[in-house]
């Protein structure tokens, strides 16, 4: 069974309330679907916090797997897995740190979210210079995505052609299309007659469904929306009724949907619902008729909300953009209307802007997600033949179901993880040991700054007391002094050196001993030092 240690950053995957973004509810909702899918066998962690334990681990995710936890400092042991999964695409420090114990030890896989950023941009770019090997994966969510990043990595290849000199380079890694999965179950059976009740929708109203963040710069801009469902409106005899089940990103955004609302759609009811509690999302998919996300936003990647509608048996209208491309299938599952983008140059100034730091991402954003077009008269279109015709609502609804179920379910994606897991095992093996152990990805401290230091002679040292001192009285004197200690191993290091002295009254140390030896020599090594760095002993080259 292929398996992967989860990098595990608690706060990584923590989907509450008020964190409740979609990178946070994505890597959430994995961590969950592979403790209840995942083939049999442990749990394996690779945790940031050292103090993370098991038992700490399964009260925030219940599960009745066994739990291993692989250390930082035991990086070694994530071969025992076989690869470590990173959430993120940050791949390129845990390439350089496995290198020290060789590349082909494990495999890294990372995932695609959001790579509208320029830390997202930066860390597919370091992919180039890392070790990363044709044995580890960037997971992207959607076929746009994979573009975007291959395209980045193209350019990025060609710039670094130029600098060096040297040819044209590979992709070193690979780029699969494995999307994002959501929990069926969790999203149905919510009550449908007791939702219209509480929310006074009549039978005949036409409750259109939009879930998620509501951020007009992060998100979806609320002008193209409002301006489709005024237009929808207009055309159906049907009331349109706009459910609006996600969470503003601050008052001044909440009053500027207001606005819209009331200037392009006045005919349109509208109900805002706060629906990070997952029984209100529950009860909101279950009780509206159909979904409506225009996506604008270039940090939009791939789009669970889509999914979770078709999930709930919604027929969904969205834009023709990124990961939606993918999932909502055209006059089947949904409709998709055309998006537009201003031609290429036309946006230059407002990347310079946010190269020399005058824009952040948030202001990045909102420039460019104003400017893109979609086509608010497609849309609008979408909803009255929806709206008019129930069962054609039902029919694309329970198309959207069944797609979810085969395509998007957690187990499905979780095996289409474990395969590719098996997949990059293979590759490794395939490849055999190509590289092992390079000092220099972290160079040692006295071997790097050898140069700052008196230059010495000989091939060895002699480690002796210093003549008339009690150096076991001095090294208790010293070790109490204030910040005299700042490794707490070193004491104990230096009474068990001193022990040894005082049997064989002094020490020879080889300066380039048999291999392997110098693992073992380390600690007694430091301990020397640092008593010489008191005055306690004598190293003498010899």
């Amino acid at each position: 069974m292929s398996r992967a240690a989860i990098l595990y950053d608690s706060r990584g995957f923590d989907a509450g309330k008020e964190r409740m973004t979609g990178l946070a509810t994505a890597s959430a909702g994995f961590l969950r679907a592979w403790l209840d899918h995942a083939g049999p066998g442990p749990v394996w962690l690779h945790p940031t916090d050292e103090s993370t334990t098991a038992e700490g681990f399964r009260a925030r995710f219940p599960t009745d797997r066994s739990v291993e936890l692989v250390h930082r400092l035991e990086t070694r042991r994530l071969g025992t897995p076989g690869a470590l999964f990173v959430p993120g695409p940050v791949l390129a420090p845990f390439a350089w740190r496995r290198r020290t114990v060789g590349d082909a030890a494990y495999s890294l896989t990372g995932v695609t979210h959001t790579m509208s950023t320029a830390r997202a941009l930066d860390a597919v770019r370091e992919l180039l210079v890392a070790p990363t090997r044709p044995w580890d994966a960037l997971i992207c969510a959607s076929r746009s995505i994979r573009d975007l990043v291959t395209g980045v990595l193209e350019r990025h290849a060609e710039h670094l052609a130029e600098r060096t000199g040297g040819g044209a380079m590979d992709i070193p890694l690979q780029l699969p299309v494995i999307p994002l999965g959501v929990d069926m179950p969790a999203l149905q059976h919510g009550d449908r007659a007791a939702f219209r009740a509480e929310h006074g929708l009549l039978e005949d109203a036409v409750a259109v469904l939009y879930l998620g963040r509501l951020s007009a710069h992060a998100k979806a801009h609320p002008l193209p929306m409002f301006r489709a469902l005024g237009r929808a409106a207009a055309r159906t005899d049907r009331p349109i009724v706009a459910v609006l089940a996600g969470w503003y990103h601050d008052d001044d955004t909440r009053r500027a949907f207001e606005a819209t609302a009331a200037a392009l759609a006045p005919t349109v009811r509208v109900i805002a619902l706060d629906a990070r509690p997952p029984e209100v999302k529950r009860a909101a998919l279950a009780g509206c008729d159909v979904f409506l996300s225009l996506a604008d936003n270039l940090q939009e990647s791939f789009g669970l909300t889509p999914i979770e509608a078709m999930a709930a048996g919604l027929p969904c209208v969205v834009s023709d953009w990124d990961g939606y491309r993918d999932t909502v299938i055209d006059d089947v599952t949904g409709f998709r209307v055309p998006t537009a983008l201003p031609p290429a140059g036309a946006g230059s100034e407002l990347a310079w802007r946010r190269l020399l730091g005058i824009d952040d991402d948030s202001v990045f954003h909102a420039l460019t997600c104003e400017t893109v077009a979609v086509d608010t008269e497609a849309a609008a279109e979408a909803i009255a033949r929806l709206a008019d015709d129930p069962a054609l609502r039902r029919r694309i609804g329970e198309a959207g179901r069944a797609r979810a179920h085969a395509t998007y379910a957690w187990p499905r994606v979780i095996r289409a993880y474990e395969a590719l897991w098996g997949e990059l095992a293979e590759r490794r093996a395939a490849a055999g040991s190509p590289t092992g152990r390079v000092a220099s990805v972290a160079p040692d401290p006295f071997e790097a700054f050898a140069g700052f230091a008196t230059p010495g002679g000989g091939r060895g040292l002699r480690i002796e007391p210093v003549e008339g001192l009690d150096a076991m009285a001095e090294l208790a004197r010293v070790a109490a002094l204030p910040k005299a200690v700042v490794d707490p191993r070193l004491p104990g290091d230096a009474r068990a050196l001193l022990e040894r002295l005082a049997d064989q009254g002094s020490l020879l140390v080889q300066l380039d001993p048999p291999q392997g030896q110098m693992r073992e020599m380390r600690a007694g090594l430091r301990a020397a030092f640092w008593l010489a760095h008191a005055g306690i002993l004598r190293i003498v080259p010899v």
